[in-house]
């Protein structure tokens, strides 16, 4: 039940003394108007008379006297020893209501058009609206994390600890930089799985990696500066450049990453790069050293920042792991972005950015801070906990294992049912795989086909921004079952099937 807090005040109910009606009448008309436009809603409790008069600075009487009329008339009801309330069953209510006592008859105005909105994403509409509705998992959906294999137990019991002792925490505004426990938590697991050294003061812990992203062009860029990216690349790395008013600066990615070559031959100028030199998205490739270390020359020689999105790192399924890049350099060019929302699960939108020094990390703190003001601080410490107590570690064995058997079964499926239709790309490592249309078709319209049966799968030319690339379609594995994939790729089959006829 609704209820209206007797210690707050209804502002928009007021009374004004210089008017002739009565004051009674202007309360009632007040009510019962807040009731005609739904600012008092159906089975609201309303406040005592007792209170209306202190608020209003009137009589208890004329309070008494406008209840009493609006009781008469049917707009609030008595309830015996529980106060009075807004009626459930309300007589039919007019669109507006007349002028009232002591108001004045309002002439039509001229109808104008409302302010401008000004909003700009440099992406497709349908791309950034279904970026802003809640993700539907359906197959072949990207980065879906296998949640019944997710210990929500040991999360709970975590959880329900932190919450028991919650008063020992600091329940005020927190520190931007993050906590301090999970920052120390991530310079033990950086170290160990990533090779990269650092040390809390360079930890900033961030909503997800696009607040990462949306950060690093903030504090690194000035309107009109150059930035390398990966084309095909990140969508959200594109609009977070140009919403910077920085100049994107597209560069095609060959067999071995990010073209360095064409990248500082025709974009000599550049102040920043991005890229995922582990597991190129959307294409999958990895740079490989010697490459790494000639972007890292370059950007030493030549004052460039280097943004390392290390996405999802942590699912290589052959070889031994790779490095990163920030683990590689010595001239404090690189700053790494790391994210758990696909090694545990979206919803948690925790990500950590690793500032070269800490002078770097205190402008990252302060732009943190700007745009609101600290990051949840519960998931934080559970999330501390869960990676010190070794079960983040554990889990992440058994995800590594789990889904380099969904990515054989999905590739088994691909070759059994649609060899004749697509090629799959080489896949070392991720959550999806990429296909290349072996026939002349839009890979649009196979999207919309698989569509409409229920299928998401995701076309390489919406990840392209410059240089065009041949047909192909993201299908993520990850998340789903082997009775899920197999219904999935008979589905698509059958797609493809429906674009022939």
């Amino acid at each position: 039940m609704s209820k209206i807090s007797p210690e707050i005040p209804l502002p928009f109910i007021s009374l004004d003394r210089t008017l002739p009606a009565p004051l009674y009448r202007q309360l009632y008309e007040g009510i019962r108007n807040s009731i005609f436009s739904g600012m008092l809603k159906q089975g609201e409790r309303m406040p005592s008379t007792r209170t209306w008069a202190e608020e209003l600075s009137v009589s208890r009487n004329c309070v008494m006297q406008a209840f009493d009329q609006l009781l008469l008339e049917g707009f609030l009801e008595g309830r015996a020893g529980d106060g009075t309330y807004v009626c459930k069953q309300l007589p039919e209510l007019p669109k507006r209501p007349a002028a009232e006592v002591g108001e004045e008859e309002v002439l039509p105005a001229q109808v104008l058009p409302p302010p401008e909105i000004r909003t700009a994403y440099w992406l497709p509409g349908d791309v950034m609206e279904r970026d802003s509705e809640t993700e539907t998992f359906l197959p072949f959906q990207l980065c879906v994390p296998s949640l019944d294999a997710f210990p929500f137990a040991t999360w709970s019991k975590i959880s329900s600890a932190t919450y028991r002792d919650i008063q020992l925490l600091h329940l005020g505004y927190n520190d931007a930089q993050g906590s301090l426990p999970l920052r120390e938590a991530l310079v033990d697991y950086l170290r160990i799985n990533r090779s990269i050294r650092c040390t809390a003061e360079q930890i900033v812990i961030v909503n997800g990696s696009r607040q990462a992203l949306q950060l690093a062009m903030q504090v690194l860029l000035s309107p009109g500066d150059e930035c390398w990216m990966e084309d095909p690349g990140y969508n959200a790395v594109k609009t977070a450049i140009m919403q910077r008013g920085a100049k994107l600066c597209p560069v095609p990615v060959t067999t071995q990453g990010i073209d360095i070559t064409y990248a500082s031959t025709r974009y000599p100028n550049a102040k920043l790069a991005y890229v995922t030199p582990s597991h190129q998205y959307p294409l999958g490739g990895t740079i490989p050293l010697s490459e790494r270390l000639r972007l890292l020359q370059w950007a030493s020689t030549n004052r460039m920042w280097i943004i390392e999105d290390d996405y999802d790192s942590e699912f290589r399924y052959n070889g031994r792991p790779i490095p990163a890049l920030q683990g590689l350099d010595t001239n404090g060019n690189v700053i790494y972005v790391g994210t758990f929302s696909k090694v545990l699960f979206p919803a948690l939108r925790l990500a950590y950015l690793v500032l070269p020094t800490q002078e770097v990390a205190r402008h990252f703190k302060i732009a943190k801070a700007v745009a609101d003001r600290h990051s949840p601080l519960i998931e934080q410490r559970v999330l501390s906990t869960f990676i010190t107590g070794g079960h983040f570690e554990r889990h992440m064995r058994r995800m590594r294992v789990l889904y380099k058997k969904q990515q054989d079964t999905l590739i088994r499926l691909l070759q059994q049912h649609l060899s004749h239709e697509v090629t799959i790309a080489a896949a070392d490592a991720g959550m999806h795989l990429v296909v290349w249309l072996l026939r002349d078709i839009p890979d649009m319209v196979v999207v919309r086909a698989a569509a409409a049966r229920r299928l998401i799968v995701f076309p390489v030319t919406e990840f392209v921004v410059q240089f065009p690339q041949r047909p192909g379609l993201l299908l993520g594995f990850t998340g789903f079952t082997e009775e899920q994939l197999e219904q999935s790729v008979l589905c698509l089959k059958q797609v493809f099937a429906d674009i022939s006829s």
